[in-house]
């Protein structure tokens, strides 16, 4: 091993300090949203409607959500964001295919 390979290893601090006050400021600017009040609100839609979506089958458990301890909606951020943005394309309107 050459020593060249361990020339840009003190970056590595500096860039997980980076991370992290980036990690930071995302949080400021999306707020959470995992349970149904918060995901209606982040879509602009009511709760009936987040109902109706779990119903139809287009808010998928085990993709969109999963229940915690068998009764606590756990919505997964990343999977609602992907699901915000089909929505905003016309796109989120066919069932989910498992």
């Amino acid at each position: 091993m050459n020593v060249e390979a361990f020339e840009n290893l003190e970056l590595i601090p500096l860039l997980l300090n980076k991370i992290e006050i980036m990690e930071a400021r995302m949080a400021k600017l999306m707020p959470p949203i995992t349970n149904k009040e918060e995901v209606a609100k982040f879509l602009g839609k009511s709760k009936s409607t987040i109902n109706r979506y779990m119903q139809e089958g287009l808010l998928v458990e085990g993709i969109h959500f999963y229940r915690k301890n068998g009764t606590i909606l756990v919505f997964i951020e990343d999977a609602i964001t992907d699901f915000r943005d089909k929505l905003n394309k016309g796109l989120a309107h066919e069932k989910v295919k498992i």
